[in-house]
This record gives structure tokens, C-alpha cells and sequence, in this order.
């Protein structure tokens, strides 16, 4: 029997905190074979990957065994280890934007792996690997920095700089969380066949299905099944697997008369153009747009295409070149403060790094109110139960999480503010198909209860289309209403299995012999009115069983035309 590329044994992970990230998790890869790991967010996915890596933080305890062609990464000393993982191992990090220096330019990244080994980069051949992932005008977009680039298009350079070398082992994390369908699935079969063994993190069980040998469910720290993709998606035999399958089929949502609630923010022939070097680069397009409140305006799109822009531009967050943007009604260069929240698509990097949880969470709080430390940690405490994450310390740093628990603190930062608009940049790129629905459901409530109008933008077009009432699309930085055809919503995995009854995964023969298969919002009574934004007596309600916070210490609702007191 052939070495494995990676053989992981009894891997333990306990963090200086005393948390155990991962519980003797035990897999291998051969090479040629491609290998999911799929769970929920925070369950051991991404620490798995970085004890592989050796990219943990000081004083984190690794227990069991990792080997690569046969050699224990944990027994050579750190320098040995980092040769070794070096040349064999390649990386693409779950956080795009983390992974690049902004003081450097894209093509300082992708060339940085063959310059670490000696190897002088040929331009063009770095431009032909650019455009093989998608980037457009590569040999000019690779002069840009990291600023200039969408997320996604971040990501796909990441994955072109992680399989320079051609590693034995490619460790992917998210790889395709800021992509669309199309792109995702093209990205995922460039990595592949970049790669000549792949491991990669998903919550995207439709492309764990169509490209992976075979599937790895994990489950707090451990992993709870495993076996071929066909059998583990198609015949589950876990719970945690069974409630993974059930909430990646969704139904879109029913059609709406169209809302008839006050305008919230108008936006007339606005339009961006940023420089780029010594040429110009449109991201909008003169575009209009009117949000109603309780109205959920969902935008798709290719990656690059400008949606980020129009949204930044929508929120106030930068000045459109031209046009006009109007909240409440009244024309302004950008809304009152805490009017509009967003929420970022780089959820760690949106999160202060020095600062504890609470105090990030319940920053928007204090634009109108004067609220104690104690009030605060305790109101921050109630928005993480509101999200799923109360078993997080609000005391904790950002550093201490997962990047979808980032995700999530980021949406209740935003929700604690009680805006009359959220403007959401892919709020669940980062999350598994369960919490992702979860929080679609949450923001969906909290227009239907509260009045609150929602811009989001979003890859995962089937989710965004439960719950939106409009749906509009950008290409090449046009808005125009969205029609269904040019883009294709994220299959399911059921649909994925079932669509090839008679294959036992994907198509390319598997190099090894397998082994056994081993909301709510609040309470109900909020009221919204138009002309005062949340209700007076409208309370931040946290989940029955708490104590709920101080009214006195609670501050008063905002209108978007409403200055603060």
C-alpha cells in the first residue's frame, strides 16, 4: 500500500484558553485524491488545516501525529518543519484580504513563493495563470494592490500563489466562500487539477459532492463520519450530516406586492470610476436604486463586477463621482450616524483586534448613550445569543475566533444598533449552510418585525432568493433587475448525488482503497413607525430565560433623516 501524501493520527488541539479546537481527529490523503471537510462553523475545520500548517498560535498544545510522505511534521524541529512544509505543502487561506500585505501589490504575492525557492517568475506565464481563474486584464491587474481587488478576485490570486510549486498537498480553506456558482465551480477544478493532492475546507456541500473523492464531516473537534462523497451526502447516518443535507435545500421565497412602506435611501444616476495606475477603472455604472423599509434588496453578480462599490456607495461609506443619493427623503452626503450599519464581507478585519467583543458590539450604542461597562458586556452578551455564538466570552478578542463566529459578531454588531437600513457585504460567505440560513431567517425578521431595510450582496443566489423581495444583478458594474438566467443558483448536494445515481463520487478514479464509513429576534410586539424609525417602547429582547437589559440605559431609535440628541 502506497504512502499516504498526509496522514493525520490522534490530532489534539488545545488552545492556551484550554479549549481542544480539534479531538483526536484521525485521516489521510493520498495523492490524486481530493478530500472535503464539511461541518458547521467553529467546529474544527480551519484549526484542523492550521495544526497541519503549523500556523496555530504560541503556547497551543498539539497532541497525535501529521504526516507528509511518511514524515512527522511534529517531530523535526521548527525550522526543519518549515523547509519541509514549505516545499510539500501549499496553503489558500479563508481570509483573502489577511493573506495579502497592503503595501504590496497582488503580483508581489503570486511571485513570492517561486523567489522564497530561487526561481525567477516568467510575467507571462503568471498572467496565464491569472486568467485561468477568471481575473480579467491580468498582466494590468497584477500592477494593483490588494485594496483594488474584490474579495473574490483576492481569493482566486491566492489559490494561483498556494500551487506555485506545485506542492504535494494543497490545503484550501474556504476557497470558494466569496465566489458565485459558476466561478466557484470553475475554481474548484483549476485547484484540483493544480494540485496533486487536495484537502479543502467547504460548507458548500454541492461542490463537495461534484469534486471531492471523498467527504469528512466534523462535528465539535471530531470527526463523527467519512467515506466516499456518494454515500456519505446520499446515505448519511449522522444527525449532524442529516441537518447539514436538509438546510442546503432551499425554497425560494414566495412573490411579494410590492412594498409600500416609506423610502428609505434613493440612489440617482450615482457612479465610481477609480484610477488604476495610469488608466481608469469604472466600478458603477449610472445606476438607480430605491429601498424601501421592511424591504430586502438582494444584489448578484460575478465576482469584480462592482457590487462591493454600489454598496459602499449606497451606505455613504464613499461619494459617488455622480449622481445623487438621497435618506429619508433628504439629500445629504451620507445618513446620520448609526442610521445605517454594515455589515463588512472581511469579518476579522472589521472587528477591532485590541478590542474585547463587548465593546466592538455595542460601539454603535454609544452615539446616543452614556452606558456603564457592565451594561454594555451584558447587552453584547444578549446580541451573541441572538446569533447563535452566546457560549462565546464577550471578554474574548477577535483573534480567538473562527472566521464564520467573526461573521457573526459582525451581524450583531449591526443588529444591536437597530438602523433603519443594514447593508450587508456576503454576511454568509464565511458560514455553513445551517447558520447561513439561520441568519438570512434572523435579517428577514427583522424586516418583517422592525421595518428594517436590508441592501445585501451576495454569491449564494438560491439563499439570497428566500428571503429578498427584489433581486438585481451586476455586470461590468450595470445594475439592472435580475432575471434568473444569467446566473445560476448553488445546486444542492442531494441534487448534485442524485443527478449521477450510478456514480460512487466523482469521476476520477480514486488512488487509494477506501476505508470504512466509520432565531428568533426577539419577542413579538416591536413596533416600527415610519416617521420614527423603531418604536419607543421597542426593546432589544434577548432570548427567554435572561435578564433583559436596563430600559433606561437603552437608547432611543433613529430615523435615517433623524440627527442624534
Amino acid at each position: 500500500m502506497t504512502t499516504p501524501a498526509l496522514q493525520v493520527d490522534g490530532l489534539t488541539v488545545t488552545y492556551p484558553n484550554g479549549h481542544r479546537g480539534a479531538i483526536d481527529v484521525r485521516f489521510d490523503v493520498h495523492e490524486g485524491e481530493s478530500v472535503a471537510l464539511v461541518g458547521e462553523s467553529g467546529c474544527g475545520k480551519t484549526t484542523t488545516l492550521r495544526g497541519i500548517q503549523g500556523l496555530l498560535p504560541a503556547r497551543t498544545q498539539i497532541a497525535g501525529s501529521i504526516r507528509v510522505a511518511g514524515i512527522d511534521l511534529l517531530e523535526l524541529p521548527p525550522r526543519e518543519r518549515h523547509l519541509l512544509t514549505a516545499r510539500k505543502l501549499g496553503y489558500v487561506s479563508q481570509d483573502p484580504y489577511g493573506a495579502y500585505d497592503p503595501l504590496r501589490t497582488v503580483g508581489h504575492h503570486v511571485r513570492e513563493p517561486l523567489l522564497i525557492q530561487g526561481k525567477r517568475p516568467d510575467p507571462a506565464e503568471l498572467a496565464r495563470q491569472l486568467a485561468d481563474v477568471g481575473i480579467p486584464a491580468p498582466a494590468t491587474r497584477i500592477t494593483q494592490h490588494p485594496h483594488q481587488w474584490s474579495g473574490g478576485m483576492l481569493q482566486r490570486a491566492t489559490i494561483v500563489a498556494g500551487t506555485q510549486l506545485s506542492p504535494l498537498v494543497t490545503l484550501a480553506d474556504e476557497p470558494t466562500s466569496a465566489l458565485d456558482a459558476d466561478l466557484a465551480d470553475n475554481v474548484l477544478s483549476t485547484l484540483h487539477d493544480r494540485s496533486r493532492a487536495l484537502l479543502f475546507v467547504t460548507h458548500d456541500l454541492a461542490l463537495a459532492a461534484q469534486h471531492a473523492d471523498r467527504v469528512l464531516v466534523m462535528h465539535e473537534g471530531r470527526i463523527i463520519e467519512h467515506g466516499t462523497s456518494a454515500v456519505v451526502l446520499r446515505q448519511p447516518r449522522h444527525e449532524q450530516t442529516r441537518l447539514l443535507l436538509a438546510a442546503g435545500i432551499r425554497a425560494p421565497r414566495a412573490a411579494r406586492e410590492p412594498v409600500r412602506t416609506p423610502i428609505v435611501a434613493t440612489a440617482s444616476q450615482i457612479t465610481k470610476t477609480y484610477r488604476t495606475g495610469k488608466g481608469h477603472q469604472t466600478a458603477v455604472r449610472p445606476s438607480d436604486l430605491t429601498i424601501h423599509a421592511g424591504e430586502i434588496v438582494g444584489v448578484v453578480g460575478p465576482s469584480g463586477s462592482g457590487k462591493s462599490t454600489l454598496l459602499r456607495l449606497v451606505s455613504g461609506m464613499e461619494a459617488p463621482d455622480a449622481g445623487a443619493l438621497t435618506w429619508n427623503g433628504q439629500a445629504s452626503p451620507r445618513p446620520a450616524p448609526g442610521t445605517v450599519m454594515p455589515i463588512s464581507q472581511d469579518p476579522v478585519t472589521s472587528l477591532d483586534p485590541r478590542w474585547p467583543l463587548w465593546r466592538s458590539i455595542t460601539e454603535p450604542l454609544t452615539v446616543t448613550a452614556r452606558l456603564t461597562k457592565a451594561a454594555r458586556i451584558q447587552r453584547a452578551q444578549d446580541a451573541l445569543e441572538q446569533v447563535g455564538i452566546g457560549h462565546l466570552d464577550p471578554t474574548a478578542r477577535p483573534r480567538q475566533l473562527s472566521v464564520g463566529q467573526a461573521q457573526r459578531v459582525a451581524i450583531a454588531r449591526a443588529l444591536i444598533a437597530r438602523p433603519a437600513m443594514i447593508v450587508a457585504d456576503e454576511p454568509t460567505a464565511s458560514l455553513d449552510v445551517r447558520t447561513a440560513q439561520a441568519m438570512m431567517s434572523l435579517l428577514r425578521e427583522l424586516a418583517d418585525r422592525h421595518g428594517v431595510a436590508q441592501f445585501i450582496v451576495s454569491h449564494d443566489v438560491a439563499l439570497l432568493g428566500t428571503v429578498a423581495d427584489r433581486l438585481l444583478r451586476m455586470d461590468d458594474g450595470q445594475l439592472r433587475a435580475d432575471e434568473g438566467a444569467p446566473s445560476r443558483a448553488r445546486p444542492n448536494a442531494a441534487d448534485q448525488v442524485s443527478a449521477h445515481p450510478d456514480v460512487e463520487g466523482p469521476t476520477r478514479t480514486d488512488p487509494r482503497p477506501h476505508a470504512e464509513a466509520g432565531s428568533d429576534l426577539g419577542q413579538p410586539g416591536a413596533e416600527w413607525r415610519p416617521e420614527a424609525g423603531w418604536s419607543s417602547d421597542s426593546e432589544w429582547r434577548p432570548e427567554p430565560d435572561t435578564e433583559a437589559p436596563d430600559p433606561d440605559t437603552t437608547p432611543q431609535p433613529r430615523s435615517p433623516g433623524q440627527e442624534p440628541t
